[in-house]
């Protein structure tokens, strides 16, 4: 495979990424107001579940809100079947819900209708989203907005760590109290955890230069950081073309390791661990030992300084540092890769 100049291929992809220290930033200055009085509504109406709709990228927000929700305030939250009323036109009964609808662009009509079709039906919805003029964030009595800014590249990279600040913010107004505030003011340290995480470009460049042949990897987490997992293979999938499968590091011990121990290193297969510090961590720890046996090659990255809750910030940057830098040394474009589009039109 012939080298590549990687400065002319993922220019804006990478100028985004580099981007989320001071959009994130962004983010939290100025919706805190609208989250504070968002979360004060949700305590007054007593919501007693939430139901997060999404796609793609916007879909792994929506799991870490699932997590931020029930971790932070023990109510039971839910990922949406926005097919449930454009495809099957069943009904909603959500009057006890706040109903979230995350997409960068807006304009994902099938969570778009399920966002509109759930305020009908008596709940409070919110639209977390980059355009504030899009059909979600018209059809939601509330929003958040990224305030991201255009986002020239196909991958959304700062898009979705913005979705996220928009979901902290609001789990920390809904929590109120000292928890809440305690909550907040550890928000508040996320671009600068985001900031550490880009001073490790080199590595992650070096590494991909070394993994350049990689066609199969398995990219794995746990906890809150579990769907990062989920969100790093789909940018490898997009940007560098590399069959890429996200998993829980339990689930993989569970079954799926066992590819690994059939294969070992004749397989191709190759391991990305996004390891958060907490209670999931040694569960990575046992997956990686056991990869070792199977002789397959692994990269590990943590945020060693970072609270297990706000990891998805640091660790999703490390992710997406990866997709750039194997799509450079493949050859592609990761800010358009063929056959793909930003917005997904499926009802």
């Amino acid at each position: 495979m012939p080298r590549v100049n990687d400065s002319t291929l993922g220019v804006f992809m990478r100028e985004e990424i580099l981007e989320q220290p001071q959009a994130v930033s962004r983010t939290l200055r100025r919706e805190a107001a609208q989250a504070e009085a968002l979360g004060a509504l949700l305590r007054r109406r007593r919501v007693r579940f939430a139901v997060l709709a999404g796609r793609g990228t916007s879909d792994h927000a929506a799991i870490i809100g699932k997590y931020l929700f029930e971790w932070g305030l023990g109510v039971p939250a839910a990922l949406a079947a926005p097919s449930i009323v454009t495809l099957y036109k069943r009904p909603l009964r959500l009057k006890d819900a706040v109903v979230i609808g995350i997409s960068q662009s807006g304009r994902s009509p099938d969570v778009a209708e399920y966002v509109s079709k759930a305020r009908a039906a008596g709940a409070v919805t919110v639209a977390i989203t980059n355009d504030e003029s899009s059909p979600l964030a018209k059809g939601a009595r509330f929003r958040l907005l990224c305030q991201a800014g255009p986002e020239r590249s196909l991958a959304a990279t700062k898009t979705f760590t913005t979705e996220l600040a928009c979901l902290y913010l609001l789990a920390g107004h809904w929590m109120g109290g000292v928890r809440g505030r305690r909550f907040l003011a550890e928000l508040e340290g996320a671009p600068a955890m985001i900031a550490a995480a880009l001073k490790q470009e080199g590595r992650v460049a070096a590494a991909m230069r070394s993994w350049r042949a990689t066609e199969r990897l398995v990219i794995l987490s746990r906890g809150f950081s579990y769907p990062v997992a989920l969100e790093t293979a789909l940018k490898l999938k997009e940007s560098a073309g590399v069959f890429a499968e996200g998993a829980s590091a339990a689930d993989f011990l569970h079954g799926p390791i066992g590819m690994a121990r059939r294969q070992g290193g004749a397989s191709g297969l190759r391991a990305i661990l996004l390891a958060p510090r907490g209670p999931g961590l040694s569960s990575l720890r046992r997956v990686r030992a056991r990869l070792g046996k199977f002789h397959v090659p692994t990269l590990t990255f943590d945020a060693p300084r970072v609270h297990d809750t706000f990891s998805p910030f640091p660790l999703a940057v490390f992710g997406q540092l990866c997709a750039l830098h194997l799509s450079r040394q493949k050859g592609l474009n990761a800010d358009k890769p063929a056959g793909l589009k930003k917005v997904t039109h499926v009802r």
